[in-house]
């Protein structure tokens, strides 16, 4: 009988959970094993919760689909334990709920006596500081932490060797960034903690899939952009960010486009001048990832990175940083970006759209 091993990773978009599994597949492959890689993205520019399905097999014939028995479940953010014992998420709750029996590794600085497990379980519960290690040696905020995890993982399921590890990082960052991922995959390697014998009950259970007759889909259908998660008022970015933009407006100095608006991966900045004694940048609290990119490319050097804890305690309702009470000029200043897109052929008299025929 051919023998599956399932493994579960899940982390907030961002994170790395399709990059640690591509480097999984390659070392798995290595040991003459078939790999199935099947990554739930949700919406990516909401900085929705990504769930990654591996499954390693001595057999090639391996389905494309979530895991149901999993031996393993891998946690870039240890908020996403709370998500699931909330039920907030229900592929998030069912990714870690369906592990009865195995490993669990989270990402945490606490020892995994501390975790808050949301569903009964048994086995191994390990931690490893993967934020502070990625943060510092990658220089980012946050950090991708994919990586960094293998290394803990290694350590812990001793199913992959360290130094092929290290040497497939290698291949796939070259230069510099390469050695920076080695070097964070062996930091976690040496510093993750594990707890043996844990048992683990409670009356809690996870939300499970409800299955659908093919007949009663419908033909077009959204993900998961609007996903509520705990820790938040609406969109789920306070899961895992830790400081957001701010602007000084006296030294917002662009007189037409923001490159920081440009540049926001998500389109959750904004310049704003209408109602300002001078022009500014604001964000969409709900949604903006802080990321820090838009920090980055400021022209004027106007935005700082801020502890979002210590904002929240100056200013509760994000006085002068959401771009909430600015919304209808965002809007008609993108109405008139997309109507900028619009070939000049097409707004000529008779010949734009539902124009004389």
């Amino acid at each position: 009988m051919p023998t599956t091993k399932e493994l579960n990773l899940l982390c907030m978009s961002g994170q790395g959970s399709v990059q640690s599994g591509e480097v999984l597949a390659k070392l798995y492959s290595d040991q003459g094993r078939y790999v199935s890689v099947n990554v739930y993205p949700g919406t990516r520019a909401r900085s929705s919760p990504v769930i990654n399905y591996v499954k390693i097999s001595d057999s090639p014939g391996l389905a494309s689909c979530a895991n149901y028995r999993p031996e393993e479940v891998v946690v870039f953010q240890e908020e996403l334990l709370l998500t699931a014992k909330e039920n907030s998420h229900e592929l998030v709750a069912d990714a870690i709920g369906r592990m009865k029996r195995g490993v669990l590794l989270v990402n945490s600085p606490k020892h995994p006596s501390e975790l808050d497990l949301p569903f009964d379980f048994e086995g191994v519960v390990a931690t490893v500081d993967a934020t502070e290690i990625a943060e510092r040696l990658l220089g980012r905020t946050p950090p991708p932490v994919g990586i960094t995890m293998l290394g803990a993982y290694a350590r812990i399921t001793e199913a992959v060797d360290m130094a092929a590890l290290s040497e497939c990082i290698r291949d796939n960052f070259s230069g510099r960034l390469g050695e920076l991922n080695a070097q964070a995959a062996l930091e976690a390697y040496d510093k993750v903690q594990a707890l043996g014998g844990v048992q683990f009950s409670t009356e809690r259970s996870p939300s499970r899939i409800q299955h659908a007759e093919i007949s009663s889909l419908p033909q077009y259908y959204s993900f998961d952009r609007y996903d509520k998660l705990p820790g938040f008022r609406q969109g789920s970015p306070f899961v895992w960010r830790d400081k957001v933009p701010v602007c000084n407006d006296a030294q917002c100095i662009c007189p037409n486009s923001c490159i920081s608006e440009v540049m926001c991966p998500d389109g959750t900045g904004f310049i704003v001048r209408e109602g300002l004694q001078h022009q500014g940048y604001r964000i969409d609290v709900e949604f903006c990832r802080g990321c820090g990119i838009c920090v980055e490319v400021c022209v004027g050097t106007a935005l700082t990175m801020v502890d979002e804890d210590q904002l929240r305690k100056e200013r509760p309702a994000y006085d002068d940083v959401t771009v909430e009470p600015h919304w209808p000029e965002v809007s008609a200043h993108q109405r008139a970006g997309m109507e900028a897109l619009i070939p000049l052929r097409l707004r000529q008299e008779g010949d734009a759209p539902g124009g004389a025929d």
